[in-house]
């Protein structure tokens, strides 16, 4: 089966599709590898066509890998040779025995990625379809519904009025090396990504290969399953709307009247859009069962208090508040 080696296309389109006025920020998220380096190659194809847009590259070296100084480095004679201004910096990222390693990386990176980029920057990830189809079995793994099942979506809102864009996610892993080889684009091969005690990576290099094998299109019928899930998502939050602003304050407390009379899944969903709401991270699907089996037994009095991660969920009156542990 032929691999297209041409990307830019529909490259273009989809950034065009944005609509970005004269001057908007374009940073392209950096990490070294055949899809981040193929997204700035397209992006530097895509300035040619609009200069009048402003163009960054940014990497961020967390010293994962003993070798990630000689990636910095090329890297940055890399953007030097092709023209484009160029952060790259070192990166502190919190470590620990309950901490993982991926996930602190990835938060510490997307803070200071917005620390160093403009209030309505948009920021281009490599991310593509295996990726996503490694996502949602991840997802799937945890026990994760619709929401964390419609994985990663095309374009997400960031910090402030930033937003993440993904234009290669309906781009196979097979069709970026392709484009990479025939358009003359070096990258860093990490040989961390074969290590199989990484979840993701177990997927990537054993699980994924042998169900693509079995079913060619199982990328594709993936992707189609996400997407599905995103727009039950969608749906959901658009019909939950109108029931949660009935019952919110306007310092964020919830109003239980009338809370005994909804349904076991209206409150379990309302609880978790009032979460959202207030920026809390969600619980497991154990923890909101609690908070809301503690909340039906409280119409006689009794008290609510629930926490996990670094937040609280406790009942005042008649209300439910959240707040930050201490």
């Amino acid at each position: 089966m032929s691999v297209s080696t041409e990307l830019y296309p529909e490259f273009a389109k989809q950034l065009d599709s944005l609509h970005l006025p004269p001057g908007q920020q374009l940073v392209v998220a950096l990490g070294g590898g055949a899809d981040s380096q193929t997204i700035l190659d397209l992006t530097l194809r895509y300035r040619q066509d609009h200069p009048e847009f402003s163009y960054l590259a940014i990497h961020l070296d967390h010293y994962f890998h003993p070798d990630s100084p000689k990636w910095a480095e090329f890297l940055r004679t890399w953007c030097i040779n092709q023209n484009i201004e160029a952060i790259v910096e070192p990166l502190f990222v919190p470590s620990g025995a309950r901490l993982s390693k991926e996930e602190q990386g990835r938060k510490a990176r997307y803070q200071r990625i917005a620390e160093l980029t403009s209030e309505s920057a948009v920021i281009l990830l490599g991310q593509h379809r295996n990726d996503q189809a490694e996502t949602f079995l991840l997802q799937l793994k945890r026990g994760a519904g619709p929401k964390g099942l419609a994985a990663m979506a095309i374009e997400a809102p960031f910090a402030g009025q930033r937003r993440l864009f993904r234009p290669l996610l309906a781009t196979t892993k097979a069709e970026i090396y392709a484009y990479a080889k025939a358009h003359g684009v070096e990258w860093i091969e990490d040989d961390t990504n074969t290590d199989t005690s990484i979840e993701r990576n177990f997927l990537r290099c054993e699980i994924i290969p042998r169900l693509t094998e079995r079913w060619p299109q199982f990328l594709n019928t993936v992707a189609r399953s996400a997407k599905l899930c995103a727009e039950q998502t969608a749906l959901v939050d658009e019909l939950l709307h109108e029931h949660l602003i009935a019952r919110l304050e306007e310092d964020g407390r919830l109003l239980l009247k009338g809370w005994w009379q909804l349904s076991d899944i209206r409150q379990r969903a309302l609880l978790r859009a009032w979460l959202q709401h207030n920026h809390a991270p969600l619980p497991s699907f154990a923890v909101l069962s609690e908070l809301a089996k503690q909340i039906q037994r409280s119409e006689g009095g009794k008290q609510v208090r629930v926490s996990w991660a670094n937040v609280e969920v406790y009942r005042r009156q008649k209300w439910l508040k959240v707040s930050n542990k201490r």
